[in-house]
């Protein structure tokens, strides 16, 4: 198999993996702010944080399986 597609569905795989952590943060993130909890709280930061570390991972992921993608198309 060319190295290039079994980069892509790895890099697929990774996106799922990364996508359902991500949910998993902003479902954190949802349920704190409904608890009422204080958004300059310790837990609310952290909560946070880890939101905006998985977001950013999850979209330089997503960038560069997309230029992957377009690059295996366009032979």
């Amino acid at each position: 198999m060319d190295i290039r597609k079994d980069l892509l569905l790895k890099s697929a795989a990774r996106l799922y993996s990364l996508g359902v952590d991500l949910e998993m943060a902003r479902d954190k993130l949802r349920k704190l702010v409904e608890q009422g909890v204080p958004y300059d709280s310790k837990e609310m930061k952290d909560a946070y944080r880890e939101f905006s570390e998985l977001d950013a991972q999850w979209k330089e992921l997503e960038k560069q399986h997309l230029e992957l993608r377009d690059e295996i198309e366009q032979g």
